[in-house]
């Protein structure tokens, strides 16, 4: 009976330290939200989205469709090649070595990753506009070695979600559109983690899903005077319940809880400068502290266990410029600064998450009047050492102390392709 119940307690544990990775990003974005939507938007760091024209924005704000005037789809796909290496500390590796354990230099638990993106646009008449994205607004992909000195917290990390959003738009002016949709998402995760910190110690196994998640997204254009388009968007939450089971040594137990996601606010602008040339800005909000404590429960709501996770808000700032070099070519720049969510007091081994640098560079090339193609380079690199403290007193610390350093570098390739499929 107490080993049924060791179970269930680890089963809760893994499943909310599961659901907190799930809160980690695949890429550069803080946080869960995945931000791999536009090859265009990459371009500039993201900046200016909410207040652009290419189809793919409307993931931060329906009523970009509004700028869409044909029978319009888009596809982008993103590469995602991180490094992100931690350092165990000289303590940490002592006691692994004094207890049998693995003692490790550096480990780098980074794993590349594919997203894909589509789009697609209708416009019904002049003023309505009706839109449909696919895509993954959540994400993680961690690998470290079977051995290493942070088994016990982590060993492979996945994360994946489906999330289809039909929205519409409607121009109510020359001057004021608005948008709004509704998403409907799809979301599982598979964690595993050492039961032990002797080399080959078996894993624990974790499988959770939730069929479906329901939430809605808004936003509005304004373009108050000639060359300046300002925009707002909004993401809702989204509430998961979410069920799983942990197998260990062939024993399975299971476990639930709830996540409700942050809800996310998108402020844009575009400015002309002259016809040929335009500056951009963003900052977004992504409400992280609404996420306090998750209690777990196995059968018949039984408690088993709770994770706070005292999250702080994320917060993204960037400015780019595009300039359209020809009729047919324009170029794209843009820098960002993150804060991240997480701190010394709960950044973890699944994603040693810091605040990060963003530089990118992008490209547009119009093949003909039906065809565009989109091309963009950004790079994210994490500030600070990145120190991770699984300390008696953590909530994430499951008996084995683990201190370390880390750092943070990912490069990110996305490319599209636009189509105008006309009236």
């Amino acid at each position: 009976m107490r080993g049924v119940t060791a179970i269930r307690a680890t089963a809760g544990v893994l499943l909310a330290a599961g659901l907190t990775a799930a809160a980690q990003p695949t890429a550069h974005a803080g946080a869960f939200l995945i931000r791999d939507q536009s090859a265009a938007g990459f371009g500039m760091a993201i900046a200016g989205v909410a207040a652009g024209d290419v189809l793919s924005y409307s993931f931060w704000n329906p009523a970009v469709l509004a700028t869409v005037r044909d029978f319009e789809a888009e596809s982008v796909v993103t590469g995602i090649f991180p490094s992100f290496d931690i350092y165990p500390s000289d303590a940490t590796n002592a006691f692994q070595s004094a207890y049998g354990g693995t003692t490790t230099s550096s480990t780098d638990v980074g794993k590349a990753a594919v997203v894909p993106a589509s789009f697609i646009a209708y416009p019904l008449n002049d003023r309505m506009t009706l839109g449909l994205a696919i895509n993954s607004a959540f994400g993680l992909a961690t690998s470290a070695p079977d051995n290493w000195a942070g088994q016990v917290y982590s060993r492979n990390s996945e994360i994946f979600s489906l999330n289809v959003t039909p929205m519409v738009s409607y121009r109510i002016n020359g001057m004021i559109s608005v948008g709004a949709g509704i998403q409907l998402e799809y979301f599982k995760a598979r964690l595993t983690q050492a039961i032990g910190i002797e080399p080959d110690a078996p894993s624990a196994i974790l499988k959770a899903d939730d069929d479906l998640g329901v939430g809605f997204t808004l936003g509005v254009q304004i373009n108050p005077w000639a060359g300046t388009t300002l925009g707002l968007g909004y993401r809702s939450s989204i509430s998961h319940d979410v069920d799983g089971s942990l197998t260990i040594a062939g024993m399975s137990t299971p476990a639930e809880t709830t996540l409700d996601t942050p809800d996310v606010v998108s402020l844009g602008i575009r400015q002309a400068i002259t016809d040929r040339f335009r500056v951009l800005g963003t900052i977004e909000w992504d409400h992280w502290s609404r996420l306090g404590e998750l209690p777990v429960t196995g059968p018949g709501g039984v408690p088993l266990t709770s994770l706070k996770l005292d999250y702080r808000d994320g917060w993204l700032y960037s400015i780019g410029a595009e300039y359209d070099y020809s009729d047919v070519l324009t170029l794209r720049a843009g820098i960002g600064y993150e804060v991240a969510p997480l701190t010394t007091e709960n950044r973890d081994t699944r994603l040693p998450e810091t605040d990060q640098l963003i530089l990118s560079a992008g490209v547009t090339y119009k093949y003909n009047d039906r065809i565009t193609l989109d091309a963009a380079y950004l790079y994210s690199m994490g500030l600070g050492d990145g120190d991770i403290e699984l300390t008696s007193g953590n909530p994430r610390y499951l008996g084995v102390p683990f201190e370390a350093t880390s750092d943070l570098d990912v490069s990110i390739v996305s490319v599209a392709l636009r189509m105008k499929l006309g009236k």
